[in-house]
């Protein structure tokens, strides 16, 4: 039989994989409470005893998502397959999550603020995560950071596209141009 503390993250994990789950196949506005409990199975009181707001319940999912996001970069990565792996967790279904949040928050000023300081450790955790393509040894600086927000700009706007008009070959070759345009910025000492 469960413990207390296993049925409490057993829900939990139910709640925050069904709000991933609405806002990645319905969007921002249509993340009701009600779908949510919906599709986690779980009741309305159910969810307001772990998450005292719907809004609590969509910072909670971003952090899990920012966390996942960048905790899975492969030690040992070249320049162009450390952008692979980027552009393939910038494509991802969290990542659509993420930027629902984040443009639900241009709007709601709440939102934005809970959602602040997760949106900081994101940034932080992807430095740390882009960084290790680095020779070991050198330090991050601002001109490194300048090449991270080139690239994650970029790969933001291609994810956009691409899930509307797939072609392979042309990102490709795109992803292989930027890595020749910030090498030379992520390689200063």
């Amino acid at each position: 039989m469960p413990t207390q503390l296993e049925r409490r993250t057993a829900t939990t994990t139910a709640l925050l994989d069904a709000t991933e789950a609405v806002l990645h196949e319905r969007g921002y506005a249509a993340t009701t409470t009600a779908a949510v409990c919906e599709r986690a199975g779980v009741s309305q009181g159910g969810l307001f005893r772990h998450f005292p707001t719907r809004r609590a319940l969509l910072v909670a999912a971003a952090v899990r998502v920012a966390e996942r996001q960048t905790h899975d970069v492969p030690a040992g990565l070249d320049l162009l397959e450390g952008l692979r792996h980027l552009r393939a967790a910038v494509r991802s279904p969290a990542n659509v999550v993420w930027h629902e949040l984040v443009h639900a928050a241009r709007t709601d000023e709440e939102l934005r603020r809970d959602l602040a300081p997760a949106l900081r450790t994101y940034h932080r955790r992807t430095r740390a995560a882009v960084a290790s393509l680095r020779p070991a040894g050198h330090p991050w600086t601002e001109t490194h950071q300048t090449a991270l927000r080139i690239v994650v700009t970029y790969l933001d706007g291609e994810a956009a596209v691409a899930h509307v008009l797939p072609d392979p070959d042309r990102d490709e070759a795109t992803l292989r141009a930027l890595a020749d345009l910030v090498r030379p910025l992520l390689e200063q000492p």
